[in-house]
């Protein structure tokens, strides 16, 4: 199954790498990609990962959050977990 999900927090190159990562190793994901322009991820997992755990894997790695979730809603700063 695929999913394509708006990242909020990602602002440089080094934020993708991250952002990739985290979510890389979510048991059930089998291959991630992540663009800095647009902010996005592109993931290929098993229909059994859910849009929470891909949050909460997000929400370890730093300060970012699939857009039109409550966590990207309360982030109070702008830049992500390499940033500052």
């Amino acid at each position: 199954m695929e999913q394509q999900v708006e990242i909020k927090g990602m602002t440089c190159g080094g934020c993708v790498k991250t952002v990739e990562k985290a979510l890389s190793q979510i048991e059930g994901v089998k291959s991630v990609s992540v663009s800095l322009s647009p902010p996005k991820a592109v993931i290929q997992a098993d229909s059994s990962v859910s849009t929470a755990q891909l949050q909460t894997a997000l929400s370890k790695a730093g300060n970012y959050s699939i857009a039109g979730t409550q966590a990207a809603n309360e982030q109070k700063k702008s830049g992500g977990g390499c940033c500052g």
